[in-house]
């Protein structure tokens, strides 16, 4: 960015400090490639727990092709039944905020993503959402054992 203007730095801030350093799903890079007459493409290479792992998928735009990558790595049956894009800041030099809303075993989560690329930030709204999935998945696995536990008393 060329300028940097006070909302932006208040985004950023308040963005990294939501993040939280033990999120099972992290992005290690995204490249991802479109344009006028041409398929869309995406890399993306994502640490899940302790390991890493990469793919490359196609769509009908860079969105859509890194979500797919994405996809193809999680395997998680995600999904996307909102998705909004807006600007954060001035001009050219605004942040692209996406929101989406993700549908995963009949619940809705809420992810947030904030970049200067829309693309990126349209990927950290999903990671987003899968560390959410991920939380809830182990909650209810704890719940499950509690109640085990407690009928086998």
């Amino acid at each position: 960015k060329g300028q940097v203007f006070d909302y932006d730095l208040e985004a950023l801030l308040f963005f990294n400090q939501q993040k939280d350093e033990n999120d099972y799903y992290k992005l290690g890079y995204l490249s991802a490639h479109s344009g006028s007459g041409m398929v869309s493409t995406a890399s993306v290479k994502l640490i899940i727990g302790e390991k890493e792992f990469i793919e490359a998928a196609t769509g009908n735009g860079p969105v859509e092709a890194a979500y797919k990558a994405i996809n193809q790595i999680t395997d998680t049956n995600i999904e996307i039944i909102d998705y909004s894009l807006e600007s954060k800041g001035e001009g050219e030099n605004a942040l692209g905020q996406v929101d989406i809303v993700a549908k995963y075993n009949g619940q809705n989560f809420h992810g947030m993503g904030l970049a200067t690329d829309v693309v990126h930030a349209s990927v950290r709204a999903l990671l987003h959402v899968l560390n959410l999935v991920h939380r809830a998945d182990l909650v209810a696995d704890k719940k499950q054992q509690i109640q085990q536990n407690v009928a086998s008393i």
